[in-house]
């Protein structure tokens, strides 16, 4: 009898069986983590734009400049860190991921001066209201935070 080598008919049907059950397990898990990381994205736009605003405010306050919690976003937005080319929408890719539209647009995050009135205390704030928009499976969600400009 020849020495013949290489796998048998068995063999290969098994090593085919393996790796379709480990792509059966991976695949769906992998689906799921580019959503979460796009939800993710847009969390970090709500926290590093609430730092952007109130950097912007003490350096227009130490300079004298008077400015209301409007003047503040505008004057972030012009910053050319938040244009669309510099920060793209986590979502749609094309269109700016910061605007000052209040309404749900998947992957935004929309800035908005307004008076704020602390619940605990009762004193009003000039603040900025900024709310990210994502999707968590098919269910629209928002993050908000609120910068008091003091």
């Amino acid at each position: 009898m020849k020495n013949q080598k290489g796998f048998t008919l068995i063999e290969l049907l098994l090593v085919l069986a393996i790796i379709g059950i480990i792509s059966a397990i991976a695949i769906p898990a992998l689906l799921g983590q580019r959503e979460r990381a796009k939800a993710k994205a847009v969390q970090g736009n709500v926290d590093a734009i609430g730092g952007e605003c109130a950097r912007v405010n003490d350096t227009l306050k130490e300079n004298g400049t008077v400015v209301d919690a409007t003047g503040v976003v505008n004057s972030v937005l012009a910053l050319s860190n938040y244009s669309a080319s510099n920060a793209p929408n986590p979502y749609q890719g094309g269109t700016a991921a910061f605007g000052t539209d209040a309404s749900f647009n998947t992957g935004e995050t929309a800035l908005v001066g307004t008076l704020y009135t602390d619940p605990a205390t009762g004193m009003s704030y000039s603040a900025v209201q900024i709310t990210g928009y994502y999707l968590e499976g098919s269910q629209p969600k928002s993050v908000q935070k609120i910068v008091a400009l003091d």
